[in-house]
């Protein structure tokens, strides 16, 4: 009898913000921590907010299907799953683990060679984003969600804990 086993990257998660630099040929090396989680290739998609947004085959294939549910019941139109499509491209990752981001994605990012790249982990994939904008997005995640700011008054001056 053979046992199935779930895929390696079924549940890898993304987490963390790191910035690289991407070379004059638009090759940018992946963080560590997310090449871990990565096979051979990924799905690079133009993310409406100006940045890209990866994912992996497995997890790119339930968002499809879960959009094609979605027009089977009626709730979204065809031309959404055509857009999902248009706006997604494969890229592979070289054995020194970076990929290249070809001139529609830089584009699309405002990416420049020579310049740096944000990548955020977004749980089940990443964004990478020109460090500006993400900025722009983090304060204005910020703003929507304000960071709480601690009153602390009842610790002790020598700022231990109880003894």
């Amino acid at each position: 009898m053979t046992s199935v086993r779930a895929h390696p990257h079924t549940h890898s998660v993304f987490v963390g913000e790191f910035e690289r630099s991407i070379d004059g040929n638009g090759r940018v090396a992946l963080p560590a921590s997310f090449r871990d989680k990565l096979g051979n290739e990924i799905l690079l998609r133009l993310d409406p907010r100006g940045s890209l947004a990866i994912t992996t085959p497995e997890r790119y294939a339930e968002e499809a299907a879960a959009l094609q549910a979605r027009i089977d019941a009626g709730t979204a139109p065809f031309e959404a799953l055509e857009a999902l499509g248009a706006s997604t491209s494969l890229v592979t990752i070289d054995k020194h683990g970076r990929i290249t981001l070809d001139d529609r994605a830089r584009a699309h990012a405002n990416i420049r060679p020579g310049g740096n790249v944000a990548f955020v982990g977004t749980v089940y994939g990443f964004s990478i984003w020109r460090p500006s904008r993400y900025a722009t997005i983090k304060a204005e995640r910020d703003v929507v969600v304000p960071v709480r700011v601690w009153d602390d008054e009842d610790d002790d001056d020598d700022g231990g804990g109880d003894a």
